[in-house]
């Protein structure tokens, strides 16, 4: 999984691969009950979806508004994700003994930038996409075309892509692939740029991967691409980086079998972004720069106040509303300005 029990939004020496960056929100010292609710059964119910409004009404309100309404918050503030990059499940030792389902997924490295897919209900969200295989299945299984959200109704949205059922020589009967496809939340922090998105219709994350399961082989490093365009959803460009040496008994059509699956990771649909009009875009940006460039301006004559111990709260509130406007294109320069003067 993306690993959201708490590494994601810690960071640093807790993260998955080690040295990812922390949550914007934990430099407040803020726990994870502060946005995600416990009902009565306490931590053991924690929710698992928290909202940005209760703290940035200015920002949701600005959202509303603008062109983007239909995009997350964290599409646009998540930038880097942890965790696995691969699963691969065939024979192996569980609890010493051997299984002929032991879960190869110790392949943690970062990937970035998130792709961004739409939910069940339409709104752009950013998800964590890798693929998955399963050997030792006896029946044979249709492929399906695009994704299919574990929870249709919304309780969750997380998604998989059904690739099917292959074979490959020597292997262990039929070997299940899917693209596993999971919403991600943090780590929070500064925005992407327009440009990451706004540049051309195709997403591309890069990814980069270690395993180190002590079973298999040795620890080696790897790399893929994510690509998402209107042609579908694929992983591509999957390779080994470094020399595999196998431990005694190890087999990599048990631990690597993408190796020998070739290029199955891959689904139709249209998951690109939308086209953006080069001239509306470009004028937009200019206005967005000039406005910020006047919000500095009016935040240094604010600071100066404060640091006098003048009363600036209603201003400094009024600021932080056309900032969160300008930002999230609801206002242009001289609206910012008659929201702070009002």
């Amino acid at each position: 999984m993306e690993r959201r029990r708490g590494d994601s939004y810690l960071g640093r020496e807790f993260s998955e691969p080690a040295g990812l960056p922390e949550d914007v929100h934990v430099k407040q010292k803020m726990e994870c009950v502060d946005c995600h609710q416990t009902a009565p059964g306490g931590m053991g119910h924690i929710e698992r979806r928290a909202t940005c409004q209760d703290c940035h009404p200015e920002v949701e309100q600005a959202m509303a508004a603008s062109a983007h309404k239909n995009v997350s918050c964290e599409a646009c503030h998540v930038k880097i994700l942890g965790g696995y990059e691969m699963t691969s499940w065939g024979p192996g030792l569980v609890l010493s003994k051997p299984n002929p389902f032991k879960k190869y997924s110790l392949y943690y490295g970062p990937m970035k930038p998130p792709i961004l897919i739409k939910d069940q209900k339409g709104i752009w969200i950013p998800m964590k996409i890798w693929p998955n295989s399963m050997a030792g299945l006896k029946e044979t299984v249709a492929p399906r075309s695009g994704l299919i959200f574990r929870w249709p109704k919304g309780e969750t949205r997380d998604a998989y892509a059904l690739l099917g059922t292959f074979t490959i020589p020597d292997g262990n009967n039929n070997y299940l692939a899917w693209l596993q496809v999971e919403q991600v939340a943090h780590p929070l922090g500064k925005s992407r740029t327009c440009e990451s998105c706004h540049d051309s219709t195709t997403q591309v994350s890069q990814v980069t991967w270690e395993y180190f399961d002590n079973q298999g082989a040795e620890p080696f490093t790897g790399s893929q691409k994510v690509i998402a365009d209107q042609e579908g959803l694929r992983i591509v460009d999957i390779k080994a980086t470094s020399e595999i040496k196998l431990r005694e008994g190890g087999k990599t059509e048990n631990f690597a079998a993408w190796m020998k699956l070739g290029d199955i990771w891959k689904t139709s649909g249209d998951f690109s972004i939308p086209k953006s009009d080069p001239a509306k875009y470009q004028k937009l940006d200019r206005g967005i720069r000039e406005a910020l460039a006047k919000l500095a301006a009016e935040d240094k004559q604010l600071k100066a106040k404060e640091a006098k111990g003048e009363d600036v709260k209603k201003l400094r509130r009024r600021w932080k509303e056309a900032k969160a406007g300008v930002v999230h294109e609801m206002f242009d320069a001289e609206k910012s300005r008659e929201v702070i003067s009002r």
